[in-house]
């Protein structure tokens, strides 16, 4: 393939957002393309996120291939109300143009106008399908997080140690756990760090910032000295997977878009050498399933009688990081995320 000149709206004006490392710039950076920020820039392709003004997009007025990142499930089942609501929070606070609509109506309309769209999951394909026949489900790019060993003997051997990494407008599913946080059996050598950000825009990625903590403050309260809540960074995620045993990612089952959120976070953790428990999203049912691996969890009953099964057992926990290790160097390595990103590219040129 040539070298590109890709005109490219980003999640992040420095490119720092996960959604822009661990995609397409990670793969422009990787197989030496350009990437334009400047929209009066003439571009070979262009390539947008739903950060961009998708009611005023590039498309006619380059007059170049048109891909559309869409790693979130704004096609899946969500209710009207919260639909309008981010269509419309879009348009009042500048991030969109032109009238107010359901949000799922700007995307079908986006994808019908796309040469392509580039999404994460399998799942995901089949609710883009209607609306542009040219979909590729790629997963991010997780080579920033190191292939970790299982250990044996963690580095916090004081309690039994789960570990929950993620953005914190997730961390709600969480509260799952409080039955298993409030057993008696369990609650003196149980700790729970968190690793995300201590605060987060609750409106558009933008607006209204909210504490962290306040999501869980029950958890919180219910652990005391055996909670802990660390800043997000890449080392404090590789440090505290070291003092961990086990990773949790419980997701809100009122959370509209979690059915079709990919598997990135499961992999990662796996990449770390921690065995882990999942909520019943179909991109974690997916996996699991292919691995032979007995991780999800679909009630706080199960939440409860699953970690304690895993906590109590190291051959569960070495044969669950091992399955799960060999499924990430089967599906998921570097040159075969490069690949898809090149197949999407040379799909509409």
């Amino acid at each position: 393939m040539r070298k590109l000149r890709i005109g490219y709206v980003p999640y992040s004006s420095n490119l720092t957002h996960p959604g822009d490392r661990r995609r397409l710039v990670y793969w422009a950076r990787r197989r030496g393309h350009e990437l334009i920020l400047d929209s009066e820039i003439r571009c070979d392709v262009t390539f947008e996120t739903v950060r961009a003004d998708l009611n005023f997009s590039r498309i006619s007025r380059n007059k170049t291939p048109y891909i559309l990142d869409l790693v979130d499930g704004y096609l899946g089942s969500e209710s009207n109300w919260r639909d309008w609501f981010r269509g419309a929070g879009k348009v009042v606070s500048g991030q969109m143009s032109g009238p107010i609509k359901p949000f799922s109506e700007v995307i079908k309309t986006t994808c019908n106008n796309a040469d392509a769209v580039v999404c994460e999951t399998p799942e995901q394909v089949e609710a883009i399908k209607p609306f542009c026949e040219n979909v590729h489900p790629i997963l991010d790019f997780h080579e920033e997080f190191p292939f970790l060993p299982f250990k044996s003997d963690p580095a916090n051997i004081k309690t039994k140690s789960l570990i929950w990494e993620g953005l914190p407008y997730t961390a709600k599913g969480l509260l799952q756990l409080n039955n298993f946080f409030s057993s008696k059996n369990r609650i003196e050598d149980i700790s729970l760090e968190m690793v995300t950000d201590l605060k987060y825009p609750t409106f558009l990625g933008k607006y209204i910032p909210r504490r962290t903590s306040r999501i869980v403050k029950d958890i919180k309260d219910e652990l005391g000295s055996n909670f802990q809540l660390t800043k997000w960074s890449l080392n404090a995620v590789v440090e505290a997977s070291q003092r961990a045993e086990v990773a949790v990612l419980p997701l809100d089952p009122k959370g509209f878009l979690n059915p079709l959120k990919a598997e990135n976070r499961l992999l990662i953790m796996w990449r770390l050498g921690l065995p882990t428990l999942t909520s019943p999203s179909n991109a974690y049912c997916r996996v699991m399933s292919q691995t032979g691996i007995d991780g999800i969890c679909n009630s706080e009953i199960k939440w409860t009688e699953k970690l304690n099964v895993l906590l109590d057992s190291k051959e569960i926990q070495a044969n669950m990081v091992s399955a799960g290790q060999q499924y990430v160097r089967d599906t998921h390595s570097e040159e075969l995320v490069l690949r898809a990103w090149d197949q999407l590219f040379e799909s509409v040129l």
